[in-house]
């Protein structure tokens, strides 16, 4: 009698120990994946921001950051600017003709006949950057620069000394390849337009 009611404690414990180590089996994590509810390490990514702003009385200097934008293109600088006065800014549009980039300029007719702006467009328009002004009732108002119809720039933003140092203005840029090419065909629309737009030719006398 008693190795009989040994025999059934012995088996139930069996059991009871198989049961628990086919529990174990069961719930045994899969160490080759990630834990559930864990977020992953963040991948560090070295993509400038999309877009950019510099305002002028906060220091941060946007005629600097056009300058760059300038600087960087490397193709095509198509530029429409209402005031265009700033000598860093002239010399690195130049600059960038220099260099084989293909340069176009729209600006408004009467700030092109200021004394200032005649000077910066007999600068451009001597070393070959075609230049074109609004005949259209209105003035030519954009603020816009578009370097290798990736990058645009606006905003408030005119290309002079006065925007660059004692104005309330602000500078974007936009690193955003549909922007760009948004702007770009407006461009082309204004410089094709031969009702509301002419081409001026200014050059230093030799």
């Amino acid at each position: 009698m008693m190795k009989k009611i040994i025999g059934r404690i012995t088996l139930a414990c069996i059991i009871v120990i198989a049961g628990y180590s086919a529990v174990k089996v069961a719930v045994k994590p899969d160490l080759s994946k990630p834990a559930q509810g864990l977020t992953q390490p963040a991948v560090a990514t070295t993509t400038q921001p999309v877009s950019e702003n510099y305002f002028t009385r906060a220091d941060q200097h946007p005629d600097k950051a056009l300058i760059d934008v300038i600087n960087a293109s490397t193709q095509t600088l198509d530029i429409a600017i209402y005031s265009l006065t700033h000598p860093d800014i002239v010399a690195a549009i130049k600059e960038s003709k220099d260099r084989n980039v293909a340069v176009r300029l729209i600006t408004d007719k009467v700030q092109s006949e200021a004394k200032v702006q005649a000077e910066a467009m007999k600068i451009l328009g001597s070393a070959g950057i075609p230049t074109k002004v609004n005949k259209h009732n209105g003035l030519m108002h954009l603020k816009v620069t578009i370097a290798d119809k990736k990058v645009t720039t606006t905003g408030s933003f005119n290309y002079s000394k006065a925007a660059s140092t004692t104005n309330d203005e602000v500078l974007m840029v936009i690193r955003e390849p549909e922007v760009a090419k948004s702007f770009s065909e407006q461009f082309e629309k204004m410089w094709n337009d031969t009702k509301g737009f002419e081409t001026i030719e200014k050059k230093i006398a030799q």
